[in-house]
């Protein structure tokens, strides 16, 4: 029969490795590739749609403040993964990824209304997602 003392123990040690699981930063868990971290990618197209709502809308501009702090929080979030800075410069700078979010982030801009050769249909999607108040729109203004 197990002491009271051992049982104590056993259960803290158990406590311990649980928690430390639970709590582990996530440096220390296994990294994805830039490309599958959902929460940077994501954040990558919409900075990609709102910049091409306001290049092709003249009545939408970017607020530019707002977008390089949000850029940098996409930044300091894959340093919290566990990233390097040189690591993040290559992701970001690799022409097939630009390609592929640009892409996807054009499909999306489709989806919500816009129409290539229609600057009214980008304006019309940028007014929308300001209204809306989405990760899109907050990186946007009217004039």
């Amino acid at each position: 029969m197990k002491s009271t003392y051992s049982v104590s123990i056993s259960l803290l040690v158990r406590a311990i490795l649980l928690s430390t699981m639970v709590f582990l930063p996530e440096k220390l868990m296994a990294k994805q590739g830039l490309p599958e971290e959902t929460h940077v990618t994501e954040g990558l197209i919409a900075i990609s749609m709102a910049d091409t709502v306001r290049t092709i809308c003249p009545s939408i501009d970017a607020r530019l403040i707002t977008a390089f702090i949000y850029l940098n929080s996409l930044k300091e979030h894959a340093l919290d993964l566990g990233y390097t800075v040189e690591e993040i410069k290559a992701f970001i700078n690799n022409k097939n990824e630009k390609e592929r979010l640009l892409e996807i982030a054009g499909a999306r801009l489709s989806t919500l209304g816009a129409i290539t050769e229609s600057a009214n249909s980008y304006c019309a999607v940028g007014l929308s997602e300001i209204k809306a108040g989405s990760d899109i729109g907050k990186l946007l203004k009217a004039n």
